[in-house]
């Protein structure tokens, strides 16, 4: 945009409007506008995620298809259980770290202070950027996935009834990780740094999670077992290789049991990073810390 469109927009007397909705709107088009603009970006991550999921179908072809049998994948073979666990895992972090993402980006350039001294509801900033990032992250999701089934042959169940189960699922996995991405921008709100914390808790959850390898193996480790389990993440990619590797459904009794779980901690995280973001808020407001970096 041109300084002398800026100037004109400023000159405008129009006004000034209310609605949550439109405030949401608001963050997510502008935002998605900047993602647009950086087509080299785009073009090169998703060479990358291509190269990524090739580098995968090769390991596969070093797994004993006697090994996945036993850790309870009959019939499975590696490159189908890995793309789900790559293609999910990705999806994941890319939703949650973008709110981070987006205040560090805010703190950094100084247009944090602006946003928070406007009349934009900050819900609605935190509901449009974690849209965005949806539908950036939903982007190279079903690139995996397009690159696995028809270029890879990865041999998965496809029908409408298992899409519409595993988009259920991804939706509710984003639900139940959506409080801990705003309980990290709170933190940053007033820290201003969050990063490493972040990139490692992604790291524990994909190896916890058993995103390569069947969560059987780590039974001989009863204390990384158990830790396994108490992690959404774990439920959620669970389901998702139900329904896309068996056929299940949503409806499927093994399938139903994990979208319980998620929802669960969907009640749980959601009202505790709300407070924490409104606590990092409030306390860098009191202290006057808004445009610090």
């Amino acid at each position: 945009m041109k300084v002398e469109d800026i100037v004109e927009l400023l000159r405008e007397d129009r006004p000034r409007v209310s609605s949550g909705f439109i405030h949401v709107w608001a963050v997510f088009w502008a935002n998605f506008k900047i993602f647009l603009s950086y087509r080299t970006w785009v073009v090169m991550e998703t060479i990358s995620t291509v190269a990524s999921i090739a580098m995968y179908s090769f390991m596969g072809l070093q797994v004993d298809a006697r090994r996945m049998a036993l850790a309870g994948y009959e019939g499975v073979n590696w490159l189908s259980f890995a793309l789900i666990g790559v293609a999910t895992a990705n999806y994941l972090w890319m939703c949650i770290s973008r709110l981070s993402h987006a205040l560090q980006h805010e703190i950094r350039e100084g247009t944090l202070e602006p946003i928070v001294s406007s009349l934009i509801d900050m819900k609605a900033y935190i509901i449009g950027q974690s849209l965005r990032g949806f539908l950036v992250s939903g982007y190279f999701m079903t690139g995996v996935l397009i690159v696995g089934i028809y270029i890879l042959k990865a041999q998965l169940f496809i029908s409408l009834e298992t899409m519409v189960s595993f988009i259920a699922v991804i939706i509710l996995m984003i639900v139940s990780y959506i409080g801990i991405g705003i309980i990290a921008a709170g933190l940053i709100l007033v820290y201003k740094k969050g990063d490493p914390l972040t990139f490692l808790f992604a790291t524990i959850t994909e190896f916890l999670g058993g995103v390569l390898f069947p969560l059987k193996y780590l039974e001989d480790i009863p204390v990384l077992y158990f830790l396994a389990w108490l992690m959404p993440y774990t439920y959620a990619l669970d389901a998702c290789r139900k329904i896309m590797l068996t056929g299940a459904t949503i409806l499927s009794p093994q399938v139903s049991w994990n979208i319980f779980i998620l929802i669960v901690y969907a009640f749980v995280f959601i009202p505790i990073g709300l407070r924490v973001f409104r606590w990092g808020l409030n306390r860098i407001r009191y202290e006057g810390t808004v445009s610090t970096y």
